[in-house]
């Protein structure tokens, strides 16, 4: 058991194997082709950070742009699966967010080192708390059809965790910046 999640079930372990294998080659990617993200001045430098530290940020347009960028991959995860092709836009979902995520770290911590990884832990949570589950969960809607109910449960997930990226998120990462 995982994050209370069954691992036998073939189906969750095939998912965390497509999210793992997304990471690892977001990895090796970045490892194989560090030019443009780490040597790149431009790319998550010091002074681009510390103007992100002096934004104010819009916390209600915050949040409405987060439930967009959510509810645009909730949309296209449906209508993949209504068109009968929810396996593989599902698989795709997951390489991609283990890519990016492997991508985002290596290249942080290639640069700043563990203070790489506080930064990208204070840029992910506590969102990633509810927005990873809830998708989850949509993703466990559309391989089992388990109806409206679990659908809505997954949309409520995401919906807190769209609060908490909107809400939460800038301060802590705020106080994270602080540390680069």
């Amino acid at each position: 058991m995982l994050f209370g999640l069954k691992l036998d079930d073939r189906k969750q372990a095939a998912r965390m194997a497509l999210f793992f294998a997304g990471f690892f080659c977001g990895i090796a990617a970045v490892c194989f082709f560090s030019g443009p993200l780490v040597i790149d001045p431009n790319f998550l430098d010091l002074s681009s950070l510390s103007r992100l530290k002096q934004l104010e940020v819009d916390q209600g347009k915050l949040f409405v742009y987060s439930v967009r960028q959510r509810l645009g991959v909730v949309l296209f995860l449906v209508l993949v699966s209504v068109a009968g092709l929810g396996g593989l836009g599902g698989g795709a979902f997951l390489v991609w967010c283990g890519a990016s995520s492997g991508i985002v770290l290596t290249a942080l911590s290639m640069r700043y080192g563990i203070r790489g990884v506080l930064f990208f832990l204070g840029a992910t949570l506590p969102q990633q708390l509810f927005l990873a589950p809830g998708f989850w969960m949509l993703l466990d809607w559309r391989w089992k059809q388990k109806g409206a109910r679990r659908l809505f449960a997954s949309l409520l997930f995401l919906l807190a965790g769209c609060l908490l990226e909107s809400y939460v998120n800038p301060i802590l990462l705020r106080l994270t910046l602080s540390l680069l």
